[in-house]
């Protein structure tokens, strides 16, 4: 692999988010979205703040979508995602950043949409796409619903997706960040990539998650055995610890090997630990095909959503 790779070299961390997408919708997480961003950005900063109108189709009943109906119906949408721009950029102005607006549409339904944001990040050359996430609704409730699946397939720029219920002290600055990794290059890539949002004195945790799923035939086994494999666990922190302390001076770097219990998933023993932890921030890989990660891809990178109370950094292999 060339020296300069993103997997190896330790230049690739501190290296703050120049070119920020940020995707807005009605929802509350949208503008938790935008104020969050805010964090992320100094004068060095382009942001591009992006809504997408939907198709009044959508809403609009046979027997209403008449021409003149649908036009009124598209005007009244744009206009509402216009003024939704205007109060991001107000938001935005206090960090000096240069804040770009643009709206997109009509798209019809959650394909069109991811499609649309996936293009206009790559026109736009952006390293970091930052959406809001409402548990039920919402235009670009991304990691929330099957938007976004598509969106990760058509783009690999990472995405900070920040709940719309996270509790206000996760929303401030981040200072704990909690790296879930299992060895892989997706998560040492997530690790590198993660490391570019820590400040200086930041505390770092490298977490590995067994999937301890069984079946039935396996119960009695698992009850009374606790036991993790520790060479994997093990090799997987060790690694990650490494990929930190290479460019991290200052900063407390902490590991912990968990499991997922009788009820629970690898999204479910995140929370977990996230919480217990008192992370700020979650951090995980999306693309691996064998490692713990191999959940994100299907309905599980809905769960893992619905699951994260905190800003959670998707951060793909390929980027």
């Amino acid at each position: 692999m060339p020296p300069n790779s993103l997997l190896q070299s330790p230049q690739a961390t501190h290296r703050p988010f120049k070119r920020i997408l940020i995707a807005v919708d009605p929802g509350g997480a949208s503008s938790k979205a935008v104020s969050y961003a805010a964090h992320l950005c100094s004068a060095q900063t382009q942001v591009l703040v992006m809504g997408v109108v939907e198709d009044p189709k959508a809403y609009l009943l046979p027997h209403s979508a008449m021409p003149v109906d649908v036009r009124e119906a598209f005007d009244e949408l744009k206009n509402d995602e216009l003024a939704l721009l205007e109060t991001a950029r107000s938001t935005l102005r206090g960090s000096g950043a240069q804040v770009h607006l643009r709206v997109l549409g009509p798209a019809l339904g959650n394909l069109e949409i991811s499609a649309q944001l996936a293009r206009a990040a790559r026109d736009w050359d952006a390293d970091l796409i930052v959406v809001g996430a409402e548990r039920t609704a919402g235009v670009i409730s991304l990691l929330a619903t099957k938007v976004s699946a598509v969106l990760a397939e058509h783009t690999h720029r990472a995405i900070l997706v920040v709940p719309g219920d996270a509790d206000a002290s996760t929303l401030l600055p981040a200072k704990r960040f909690l790296f879930a990794v299992d060895g892989s290059d997706a998560s040492l890539h997530a690790v590198r990539v993660g490391l570019r949002l820590a400040p200086p004195h930041a505390r770092l945790l490298a977490l590995f998650v067994e999937d301890r799923g069984i079946d039935l035939a396996q119960l009695r086994q698992f009850l009374v055995s606790t036991t993790l494999d520790p060479r994997k666990a093990d090799h997987a922190v060790e690694q990650a610890k490494a990929v930190m302390a290479e460019g991290s001076p200052g900063m407390t770097i902490e590991s912990l090997v968990s499991h997922t219990r009788l009820t629970e998933d690898v999204a479910c023993a995140i929370k977990r630990e996230a919480r217990d932890w008192r992370a700020d921030i979650v951090v995980v890989g999306a693309e691996d095909r064998n490692g713990m990660f191999s959940w994100f891809r299907g309905h599980e990178n809905e769960r893992v959503a619905r699951e994260i109370d905190r800003p959670l950094l998707v951060v793909n292999v390929a980027q």
